[in-house]
């Protein structure tokens, strides 16, 4: 496996990223490997929300079949269809969206902004497919809310991914505590749950070489990132007169949120301090969340 063939296994972000304003910043405070802010677009002072859930459908597919698998359902299915290509995208597209669960949009949401954004950010495709187990009702909902694999620095690098979303007002200490306290139990749990999938369908078969060797001990240069993608309700006011300043405004927001969050325990020296360092913070807020997890269950 090389940097190349890693690229081919990436989904598509660009186009919802466009729709997508962010930031990085180097904070002393919350303790990580990067702190980055994220927010819905503006342009003309209008949020491009209908644009950013549009294309956030539009990467479902990617999260629900790996590349290979898309292709091998497109070849069985085009013969069925007299080889109409419209009929059979437009069948799989459905197959995919029949994999969440209506009404429940909050967690599924969470994690499919995840999923594109360990993309983006780290250049990492997923190792483990994760809606494909959350939908197996004969399996345990269990660990990371994302895995997923990269080169980096030739070190085999592996992304533990969890998000929490609160739709709830004033919610961001409280989803900031509990991503934090996930990630580590899902890190102290991850060959574990490696364990639990290695030789099943859920692993992406380009990868399944190196989960093999990972669970056998055997793959060289093995290093574990950590990331928490915390989506919430905020609520105070962004309106200004043009749009850099609605941005500035929204960067003045986290980072004031970043800065004040009460640590957990588990930062303050209830884990190896080495381990921190591992931690990469997304935080991404939203101005009526309520109204944005209606519309995205609606819509599938």
């Amino acid at each position: 496996m090389d940097e190349k063939k890693i690229a081919t296994l990436l989904s598509n972000v660009s186009s919802l990223a466009k729709y997508m304003y962010w930031f990085e910043d180097t904070l002393p405070h919350p303790q990580g490997a990067s702190h980055r802010g994220l927010a819905i677009n503006y342009n003309g002072l209008q949020e491009r929300k209908e644009d950013f859930l549009r294309e956030l459908k539009n990467t479902v597919c990617n999260w629900v079949y790996s590349k290979s698998r898309y292709q091998k359902i497109l070849e069985k299915e085009l013969p069925k269809r007299d080889n109409d290509i419209q009929s059979v995208t437009s069948h799989i597209q459905q197959l995919a969206f029949s994999k969440f669960r209506s009404g429940a949009p909050q967690g599924q949401f969470g994690e499919l902004i995840l999923f594109n954004l360990l993309q983006y950010f780290f250049k990492a495709p997923p190792l483990l497919r994760k809606m494909r187990i959350t939908t197996n009702t004969s399996l345990e909902r269990f660990g990371a809310d994302a895995v997923h694999y990269t080169l980096k620095d030739n070190n085999n690098t592996f992304y533990l991914g969890e998000s929490k979303c609160y739709k709830s007002k004033y919610k961001f200490n409280e989803a900031f505590e509990e991503s934090i306290n996930s990630i580590f139990n899902t890190y102290q749990k991850f060959y574990k749950e490696l364990e639990l999938y290695v030789y099943d369908e859920f692993i992406d078969e380009e990868l399944q070489d190196i989960a093999e060797k990972l669970k056998e001990g055997s793959l060289p240069k093995v290093n574990i990132e950590l990331v928490c993608c915390i989506a919430y309700q905020e609520n105070k006011d962004i309106s200004s007169i043009n749009d850099d300043e609605i941005k500035e405004k929204i960067k003045s927001v986290i980072l004031e949120r970043a800065k004040s969050v009460k640590c957990p325990t588990l930062i303050n020296g209830g884990i190896d301090k080495f381990l921190v360092t591992k931690i990469h913070y997304l935080i991404f807020p939203f101005w009526r969340l309520d109204e944005l997890l209606k519309e995205f269950d609606n819509g599938i």
